[in-house]
């Protein structure tokens, strides 16, 4: 009796399954390439010269790196061969740019096919184009983080770059301020002409302010007309105010709109970090309360957080018991090693500053650094340290010891114009050999605050053998336009992006950019803040050149750090060989 079902079939003949995979092949709207083992092409899909826009015969005998956009480095490719090798496939995204010049984006999958004894034969790559979802994201992205009207950071991303200068300020010391700017009449202005020209009013006081910033500062609108201006690295609230005095000013100057010449001014309220507010959101909220209080002073002006008459007190006895503690030699160092990233061995030593003071204990920079920026006791400070780090490094010298010694030096004592002359006397008295083995580390801000004075410092440094490093590079926005003028020799990335690398696919461009970047400028690069044996790992890959972070040590006395590198040398590793990958596959 027939059920009226089919029975099912046994497995294809072996030449229906080559036309099978023959149509699929032809058919599917994925990229396919086979290549030897020697990376050449030997057949490709239409759906491959349909993507790429080359034809067949024009590919084949050549290999997948016809294809290369440029924007994966050598790393980038050696870790897909190592997969290759390790695991027989290698997957994810990558750029290429197709005939015509134009740069795609594709999701991309290989393979390795083996004959039936196990030996490797043919590779097998099979991608799709994804640039308009690529593109999409990019743009949800945007609106995420920008706002739609002015193009400026909104709300979330301001509170993000507000807490990484929280961050930076919290690690080197010095000011940063919270500027919450509303726009006095403004209302009038949208009642009057309507929406239209209020928003185009807002662009306009939107990019006056934008021109007026420096390149590591921030303004954001947080909506209708308030904004925020985030200053990162103030000497003081002096200097605040001159700046809040020139956005008021370009602020009050006459709009040439559509509906003929308007006038508005603003009132600014300052917060100070950390004086002011230990959070971002504390920090806004003291910030705008001081902007009303402007407003209730007239307007076209800018109040700063009241301060008290004690925490000003507060802040001068400490200066008075630093400047004690400088005198009676109460100030020390710890130093942090840099290793090769890729032998580990020791290249290097950051002096880290302490204080022992004689009541409380051992204090941290974030103790006492705050209270003397913009003083003349932060270069002190610094010329202090440079006479400590050069004994210390005149004593590793006689034994045996050939490391750089990294100092920080911060904006103030960059800008001295004897620098070079009180680094001369100090290297003479000293008996060290600082040629190429003294480093002094400035925060890329503080370069780029003045270029010109900094050039001229840094060539006068060099003559004496001294060389520079830029510090946290990557957190401000000019650096690009300048750091070919800089003559520095190295570039810290800063450990905001390194710790969250493996995670956050922003931070892993932002090093690989950097480390892209030193090398098109032939310089160095460190990478602070290496925590893990697996950043380490994936930044010698990448290509940078040293590490510094808790994964190698911390910041040590200088018996402990001897006791240290004596171990380290004992048993450190040779370096492991890179896995070969040619050209790679551009595709």
């Amino acid at each position: 009796m027939s059920t009226g079902v089919t029975p099912l079939r046994g497995p294809l003949p072996p030449d229906e399954c080559r036309r099978v995979a023959a149509s699929i092949f032809d058919n599917t709207s994925e990229g396919v390439v086979i290549t030897d083992l020697q990376g050449r092409i030997i057949e490709v899909n239409p759906a491959f010269c349909a993507i790429t826009g080359y034809p067949r015969e024009h590919v084949l005998g050549r290999t997948p790196a016809m294809l290369a956009s440029g924007r994966q480095d050598q790393a980038f490719y050696r870790a897909m061969w190592q997969s290759l090798a390790e695991t027989g496939q290698w997957s994810g995204e990558i750029w290429n740019r197709r005939r015509d010049g134009a740069v795609y984006a594709e999701l991309l999958r290989i393979c390795g096919v083996r004959d039936p004894q196990g030996r490797l034969t043919h590779y097998v790559g099979i991608f799709s184009d994804v640039t308009v979802h690529k593109r999409n994201q990019e743009t949800l992205e945007r609106l995420a983080h920008y706002d739609i009207l002015t193009g400026l950071p909104n709300r979330a991303l301001m509170l993000d770059r507000l807490t990484m200068m929280m961050g930076h300020v919290d690690r080197h010391a010095g000011f940063l301020a919270v500027c919450y700017l509303d726009l006095d009449g403004f209302k009038e202005v949208n009642d009057r002409w309507g929406h239209a020209t209020g928003d185009e009013l807002l662009l306009h006081a939107a990019e006056r302010m934008r021109g007026l910033l420096r390149g590591g500062d921030t303004v954001a609108r947080l909506g209708g007309d308030e904004f925020v201006l985030l200053l990162g690295d103030v000497a003081s609230d002096a200097e605040v105010r001159v700046v809040a005095d020139r956005v008021l000013a370009a602020l009050s100057q006459p709009y040439a709109l559509s509906c003929g010449s308007v006038s508005v001014s603003a009132s600014i309220g300052v917060a100070l970090y950390p004086e002011h507010g230990r959070t971002a959101e504390h920090l806004l909220r003291n910030a705008d309360q001081a902007m009303y209080r402007a407003k209730r002073q007239g307007r076209n002006c800018a109040c700063m957080v009241a301060d008290t008459d004690r925490a000003a007190q507060q802040r001068e006895a400490l200066r008075t018991e630093l400047r004690a503690g400088i005198a009676a030699g109460e100030l020390c160092l710890h130093y942090q090693p840099k290793v090769d990233a890729r032998s580990r061995a020791l290249r290097g030593a950051e002096a880290l500053v302490r204080w022992r003071h004689s009541q409380r204990g051992l204090l941290a920079p974030g103790e006492f650094l705050p209270a003397i920026a913009g003083t003349p006791l932060e270069t002190e400070l610094d010329l202090c340290v440079m006479d400590q780090a050069l004994a210390q490094l005149a004593r590793w010298q006689q034994a045996g010891l050939d490391i750089v010694m990294c100092v920080n030096l911060s904006a103030a004592t960059l800008a001295r114009p004897d620098l070079a002359a009180q680094i001369a006397e100090r290297i003479e008295r000293s008996g060290v050999q600082a040629a190429g083995r003294l480093e002094l580390e400035v925060v890329e801000t503080a370069a780029l605050a003045d270029v010109n004075g900094a050039v001229q410092a840094m060539r006068a440094c060099a003559e004496l053998g001294v060389q520079f490093a830029l510090d946290d590079f990557g957190t401000g926005y000019s650096s690009l336009a300048y750091l070919g003028q800089l003559p520095v020799q190295t570039l810290k990335i800063d450990q905001s992006f390194v710790r969250d690398m493996l995670d956050d696919p922003s931070d892993m461009h932002i090093v690989r950019a950097v480390i892209g970047l030193a090398r098109a400028f032939n310089v160095h690069t460190v990478a602070e803040g290496v925590e893990t044996e697996a950043h380490a790992l994936r930044l010698a890959d990448l290509g940078c050149d040293l590490l510094q972070g808790f994964h190698v040590a911390r910041g040590l006395p200088a018996a402990e750090f001897d006791a240290w590198a004596a171990a380290h040398a004992a048993g450190a590793r040779q370096g492991e060989p890179g896995m070969p990958g040619g050209d790679g596959w551009g595709i």
